[in-house]
């Protein structure tokens, strides 16, 4: 009996551990919510703090290493400086480049990731307001992902914290650095296909 039972764990186990050791490549998709906060520019106010994200992901991994990369859209709502008619547009296409360090464990695997992020915005800018073509971001964060050994099922969830290096605008009249920084707080899943 006992011998029965360490077979069944160590036949539990084995595809795991393989797969663990042979580079794999996953795709998805991923989106969530994200919660905005605007660097403090004299006479700005963001109309709308919580927002959204949706894309595509590509997730390259071996060992306890993964890379993964996509292309999101990022709702963050609409910045309004004073004196500006219209509201300049807080919606980029963003870009991550993130290195995952994995826990080993065989179905679900601890990850924790650091990597940039570069934000091209969509839509207009106000009359007020400079946009940048690019700007970047450092993400970090922490999360968790599952591959079904049997049925080959994956997704992840995860939080994460993006920090505006560069700022996605500049106020043209204003003398003072009046850089707008876009720092978001975010709450991520993903459903591999």
């Amino acid at each position: 009996m006992r011998s029965l039972l360490a077979a069944l764990v160590v036949g539990l186990l084995a595809p795991a551990a393989h797969a663990q050791i042979i580079p794999q490549l996953s795709f998805g998709v991923a989106g969530g919510a994200n919660f905005a906060s605007l660097s403090d520019v004299a006479g700005a106010d963001l109309d709308n703090t919580t927002g959204f994200h949706a894309g595509v992901y590509v997730d390259f991994s071996a060992l306890m290493l993964a890379v993964r990369t996509g292309a999101f859209y990022l709702r963050a709502g609409e910045v309004q400086q004073t004196g500006q008619a219209e509201p300049t547009s807080a919606d980029f296409l963003t870009i991550p480049v993130e290195v995952h360090v994995t826990t080993p464990t065989p179905v679900v695997r601890g990850y924790a990731l650091l990597g940039p992020e570069f934000r091209f915005p969509i839509g207009e800018s106000g009359t007020l307001v400079d946009t940048r073509s690019v700007n970047v971001a450092a993400n970090i964060g922490a999360g968790a992902k599952f591959k079904m050994p049997v049925t080959g099922f994956s997704g992840f969830g995860e939080v994460r914290y993006a920090l505006d290096l560069t700022g996605f605008a500049e106020n043209t009249v204003l003398t003072t650095d009046n850089t707008y920084k876009l720092n978001l707080f975010m709450v991520r899943v993903g459903v591999g296909l």
